[in-house]
């Protein structure tokens, strides 16, 4: 895809940090963004900030660790902009500490998070982006963690 104006990016996590800036790179090529995030604050100061760059933004709450979710925000996403070409699987957590004291209900977020939430990510744009023939690009966000393990970081490390 060479030619970004006018085509739609969904990004997980856009309410901040790696995540925003991709939205603001994103709209400043001309593209439509919908931002997802579970902290519907930050998402609209985002959607706010985006909309004052003159960009075509919008948002919604999602929690990527529930597949449900994800495809509802699939949903909203072509309601409001009719298509989507790219879709950023960035949203991540951190949880760690000496490995006989980390939480199994820390093993389990950030698990479902960092793993599955790029899982239903795919899962529900992929119907999407086959239906208009347009083709498209999934960006899927990684930490260097994943390449070389830091200690007390075993739950993010292993996502």
């Amino acid at each position: 895809m060479k030619d970004l104006s006018g085509k739609t990016a969904f990004i997980t996590g856009g309410a901040s940090g790696i995540g925003l800036s991709m939205a603001r790179a994103f709209g400043a090529a001309g593209m439509n963004v919908m931002l997802a995030d579970i902290n519907e604050e930050d998402l609209a100061a985002a959607v706010t900030e985006l909309n004052e760059r003159q960009v075509k933004a919008a948002g919604v709450r999602c929690d990527v660790a529930e597949r449900q979710s994800v495809e509802r925000a699939a949903k909203e996403t072509v309601d409001r902009f009719g298509k989507v070409h790219v879709v950023c699987n960035n949203a991540g957590v951190g949880a760690g500490g000496p490995i006989d004291a980390v939480k199994p209900g820390d093993w389990d977020w950030t698990i479902a998070v960092n793993l599955m939430g790029v899982v239903y990510g795919m899962e529900a744009f992929l119907p999407h982006i086959r239906a208009h023939g347009e083709g498209g690009h999934y960006v899927n966000t990684a930490s260097m963690a994943g390449m070389i393990s830091v200690p007390g970081m075993e739950p993010y490390t292993a996502s």
